[in-house]
Formats: structure tokens, C-alpha cells, sequence
């Protein structure tokens, strides 16, 4: 029987079971999603809650992500310190700080690398210290033969964010909120390895060594085992004796060298970037053989420094990037994209070797301090010029370095002029002097002056040289590689190396090496 109030009540339809779940999950699914709960997130209990929060404060969760109890969270934060090979890319964590460490030993120290089959990782680790606090005269020592920088190099010390959903996560709120936020944080960029400056000696390359590097394969019989050496230093400076020319009137001396202009080409693909013109041979041909070698270096894009048509060309320094433009006057085809940090090195060039048995005076017969064309020798004025450059970029960061051809030929130890001029250079603000003439290896020495410090090698001996007068002392030679960052010497690397004929090779026996290390070491002790 119908109810009075029946009339006055609105009619609605009847709606199926199904009907009804439907219009339940629609209505679900129109809810704003600032509607849905934030999530929950916890801290790692393993790690030291006061460093993860320091952390956290540089790269901080998401301000509506709430903190709570492990046992509620939604996301799990984590922040780990590990030691290995960087990787940029880390499933579920974003490495955020990467920083190369080495372990340090005594620059004269004869070890170049420790051995992970006696030192293992875990015991280098504590051992090791940043990079960037290692500087002369200690010096960075490789770790399986590979440096700072070098791929694979494992005593990197990264610094990863992790954050991982827990529990139910079916609908992926969770994976997306934390893959979010990770990809928010910056990405680490690869440790800055280490840039490597690289010196050879006196570089002859007269008839028989242009000749073969003129072949096909010219340089890889010239250089050997070197080459791939030369060719992986960033930079590397060398001392080219001769005349680039086949005209001029030979100088009346005893030895008189030139090379053919071609010749040039291949002595860059071989690795060779710059070359000091400040020596005793670079004059044999008087000034049209000057004047042709100043002008096949500049045709050629290889860069000199040391001698110029006048004084201003004599005394500009080269300035070297490794982010080297090809736009420069001496453009290069070289790329140097492997740096991971840009260095710079300026480097000059000065004579200063004795007058010959024939009379010949560097000074008198070839300087470009008589008003010609030629060589800048190391008077008092010249001098003063270098140091003022050097006292005026002491702290622009660059690596300052002077070539210096004086000493007395076949001598093993650097005369009292060359330890005076060095010394002074070092004094002005030069961090390294690479010293030439002598024809035969000289000591190293870490000079600490009373305001600056560098490193000296009195004498790099030959390098490759036509004509070394039968004397066997000097095919004994070396490559000197400087492992630098910021401007400042890290660690070095020493390559014996072995003249034979036209050509040089490293060498197989311990006796350069030996020869070198005895005679820094007794030269440090006086």
C-alpha cells in the first residue's frame, strides 16, 4: 500500500551492481592527484645519520616528501662514499661528486706505479689523498700502471644519492617520484685526470733521419716504441738544432747541420708541438738559412720560440692551451678533447752555451741583441725581460716554463752558469727549466728559492741526432712526461731511451734510468 509521503519523494532510476563499481572508480580517478597521499620517505639506518643529512642539504628530497619511521617509508634515501672506477650512470642513484686520489710517494722515489697484487684496493684507498694536494716534491704514483684520468683508473672517491621505492609500489608512484627527484640532481662530472707535458733534448734530424722520415712509415722507424709515448703527451717541447734550409753559407765551425723544410711535417705527426730555436746550430747557415728556418716553422704551423726576426718575436713566449684553437697563428690539427679540465703552459726559450773551439759566440755572431735576425741570448737584459714575464703570470694559474741550451758538452754535472741562470729563473717564478747542450742526461733538481719553487732538469740529453761524434755516452736520452693540474706538477715519468743510428727506441735495461735517478739524488745531497 502506497505511503503518503511516496508523491512528494524525487524518483531516481535503479542502478545495476555493476553500474555502481564503475561509477565508483571514475569518481576515484577525477580526485586531483594533490590529493594523493605524499610519500613517506626514510634515511638509510647504515649510514652516519649527521654526514647523510649534510648531504642531504646540498642535494635535499622533494619539500612534500615527509620524513618518517624506516619501518613506514614509502622511499628509501641513501647516500654512499665508494671507491672504484667513476661511472656517471648507476641504476637507481645519481653519483652527484667524483674526485681522483693517488697515493703520494718522494718525487726522487724510482716507483712510478704500485701494484694492486701487493697493495690492494682497499689498502691503496687508505692510503691515498686527493690529487689535487699531491705536488712536488712528492709526486702522484700510478696504480696498475694507470694515472689519474686514464680509463679504469680505480682510486676515484665518488659520492652517490640513492633513493629506492619499499614495499607496495603498484601503480609506480613511488619509482617515478624517486626517479624524478634523482634526475633533478646534478650530474657528476668525470674527475679531472691529469694533463701531460712532455720534453725531449736536442733534436737533430739532419740527411739520414729526414730522409727516413720522409718515407712512408717514417716516423714509426725513426721513433719506435717512442711514438705512441710522443704522441699521447698533451704537449711536448723540444730543442731543434739545425737550420731548416738548403741554402745559405756554411758558417766556418766544426759541425754545420741542417734539414730539409718536408722533413718538418712528419716531425709533427710524430707528436712534436713546439720547438726551441735557441741554440748553438739553428745559425750554421748564416742569416738567408735563419731566415729560411723561421719561415719553413711558420709555413709548416709549428710553432718556435728563442730566436726571431727581432727582439720582440725572440722574446714572445708560447702560449699553450689544451683547449688549443685552431684559429691560432700556429694552428694545429690536434684535438685534445680527452682533457677533462683545461690547463695552460707559457713557455720561453734562451741561449746561453760557451763560445766554440772555432770562435763561434752565440752572443757576437748569431743574437738578435746585435739589431738582426737571430737567436735571444741570455744577457742581462734578455733576462730581466723573462723574469718580469714570469713574475707578471706567477699566479695566472699557467704552468711557466723556460728551455735553456748552455752547459759544457759530455759533462754529467750542470757548471756554475747554468746552476745560477736556472736557480734565478726558478727565483722569478718559472715552475720548470728544461736545460740542452750538454748532449748528455744532467741531474734533476727540485729547487725551493726563497719565494718559489720548481723543478730543473739541467740536461735532457739527445733526443735523435745525426751525429753524436761516435761517443757512446750520448745515446744514453730520455722523454720526460710532467703530470700536471693547476698549473703545478703532480707527478713525473721518466722514458729511457736509446739512440741507434738515425733513430732512437726506448730502452730494454735499467742503466739510463739508474744513471738519472743516482744523479739527481747525489746532486740533492750537496
Amino acid at each position: 500500500m502506497p505511503h503518503a509521503d511516496d508523491a512528494a519523494r524525487p524518483r531516481f532510476p535503479r542502478l545495476a551492481a555493476a553500474q555502481i563499481v564503475a561509477s565508483a572508480a571514475a569518481i576515484v580517478f577525477l580526485i586531483p592527484s594533490s590529493c594523493a597521499r605524499a610519500p613517506r620517505y626514510a634515511i638509510d639506518s647504515s649510514i652516519d645519520d649527521s654526514a647523510v643529512a649534510s648531504t642531504l642539504s646540498a642535494y635535499p628530497v622533494p619539500g612534500h616528501w615527509r620524513r618518517v619511521d624506516p619501518r613506514k617509508a614509502d622511499i628509501m634515501v641513501s647516500v654512499e662514499s665508494s671507491w672504484g672506477v667513476f661511472e656517471d650512470v648507476v641504476p637507481g642513484a645519481r653519483t652527484v661528486s667524483a674526485e681522483a686520489y693517488a697515493v703520494a710517494g718522494d718525487w726522487l722515489d724510482p716507483r712510478e706505479s704500485l701494484r694492486s697484487a701487493e697493495t690492494g684496493l682497499v689498502a691503496a684507498a687508505a692510503l691515498a689523498e686527493p690529487l689535487s694536494s699531491i705536488t712536488m716534491p712528492r709526486k702522484a704514483l700510478a696504480y696498475d700502471g694507470l694515472y689519474p684520468g686514464d680509463s679504469g683508473y680505480p682510486l676515484v672517491k665518488s659520492l652517490r644519492v640513492s633513493a629506492v621505492p619499499t614495499g607496495r609500489d603498484g601503480r609506480g608512484v613511488f619509482a617515478a617520484e624517486a626517479s624524478a627527484y634523482l634526475d633533478a640532481l646534478p650530474e657528476a662530472a668525470p674527475p679531472t685526470g691529469l694533463t701531460w707535458i712532455g720534453a725531449v733534448g736536442d733534436v737533430m734530424p739532419g740527411l739520414g733521419t729526414s730522409a727516413m722520415l720522409l718515407e712512408l712509415d717514417g716516423p714509426e722507424r725513426v721513433f719506435k716504441r717512442l711514438l705512441p709515448v710522443m704522441r699521447s703527451q698533451d704537449l711536448l717541447i723540444a730543442n731543434l738544432e739545425t737550420a731548416v734550409t738548403q741554402r745559405g753559407v756554411e758558417w766556418p765551425k766544426t759541425f754545420r747541420f741542417r734539414m730539409p723544410a718536408a722533413a718538418l711535417t712528419p716531425l709533427m705527426d710524430s707528436g712534436v708541438d713546439v720547438v726551441g730555436l735557441a741554440n748553438n746550430h739553428v745559425y750554421d747557415y748564416t742569416d738567408i738559412g735563419f731566415s729560411d728556418t723561421v719561415a719553413a716553422l711558420k709555413a709548416a704551423g709549428l710553432p718556435f720560440i728563442g730566436a726571431g726576426l727581432d727582439w720582440n718575436e725572440a722574446l714572445r713566449p708560447f702560449d699553450w692551451s689544451s683547449e688549443y684553437s685552431r684559429s691560432s697563428e700556429y694552428s694545429r690539427s690536434s684535438e685534445y678533447s680527452r682533457l677533462s679540465a683545461s690547463e695552460r703552459v707559457a713557455l720561453w726559450a734562451l741561449a746561453a752555451f760557451p763560445v766554440e773551439r772555432t770562435g763561434f759566440s752565440g752572443l757576437v755572431h748569431a743574437s738578435v741583441q746585435r739589431g738582426e735576425p737571430g737567436l735571444l741570448w741570455a744577457d742581462d737584459e734578455a733576462v730581466a725581460e723573462i723574469e718580469r714575464s714570469l713574475a707578471a703570470r706567477k699566479d695566472d694559474g699557467s704552468l711557466l716554463a723556460v728551455s735553456v741550451h748552455a752547459g759544457y758538452e759530455y759533462t754529467y754535472g750542470p757548471n756554475a752558469l747554468q746552476t745560477r741562470l736556472y736557480r734565478s729563473l726558478v727565483d722569478a717564478g718559472a715552475d720548470l727549466v728544461l736545460g740542452h747542450h750538454p748532449h748528455v742526461l744532467q741531474p734533476m733538481e727540485w729547487y725551493e728559492g726563497g719565494s718559489h719553487a720548481g723543478l730543473i732538469v739541467y740536461s735532457l740529453g739527445n733526443f735523435v741526432f745525426d751525429d753524436v761524434e761516435d761517443n757512446p755516452k750520448g745515446l744514453e736520452s730520455m722523454l720526460l712526461s710532467l703530470g700536471v693540474t693547476d698549473g703545478r706538477i703532480r707527478t713525473l715519468r721518466v722514458y729511457p731511451a736509446r739512440m741507434d743510428g738515425y733513430t732512437v727506441d726506448l730502452d730494454d735495461g735499467d742503466a739510463i734510468r739508474s744513471l738519472l735517478w743516482t744523479m739527481s739524488e747525489a746532486w740533492a745531497e750537496e
